[in-house]
């Protein structure tokens, strides 16, 4: 099934697509990933889904740096139900699979993005938003 977002928004360091239970955010190539832009985009998460349980795809497709602390990981964005990483490298995968220990709900890698959305339509489904 092929569905367009709700919404679409382009910043510097990301573009979000909005659909109806679940995002899909993919950092801009070259991007350091900080604790402000995770503030950005669970700020816009939640203007958009309010109250709303959804799910959340990282789209690791460009190569970007990370400067989180830890507690980015443990901080959970209200109403989430389930998390999906898109990856394009062995490296980004690595890197995944670390963030796996700090994220509890479900979660899962995919390398192709068609694959993450069907799993969280999927879990979705499941948690019968």
């Amino acid at each position: 099934m092929f569905e367009l977002p709700v919404e679409l928004i382009e910043l510097k360091f990301v573009k979000i697509e909005f659909y109806k239970t679940y995002m899909i955010a993919t950092p801009a190539e070259g991007i350091t990933l900080d604790e402000e832009y995770v503030a950005k985009i669970q700020e816009l998460a939640s203007q958009f889904y309010g109250d709303q349980s959804f799910g959340y795809i990282s789209n690791r497709v460009n190569d970007y740096s990370r400067n989180l602390s830890p507690k980015s990981y443990t901080r959970q964005i209200p109403h989430l139900v389930a998390f999906a990483i898109v990856y394009k490298s062995q490296r980004t995968l690595e890197i995944a699979n670390f963030e796996k220990f700090f994220i509890h709900i479900p979660f899962q890698t995919f390398k192709k993005l068609s694959a993450a959305k069907d799993w969280m339509l999927e879990i979705i489904a499941q948690t019968k938003l």
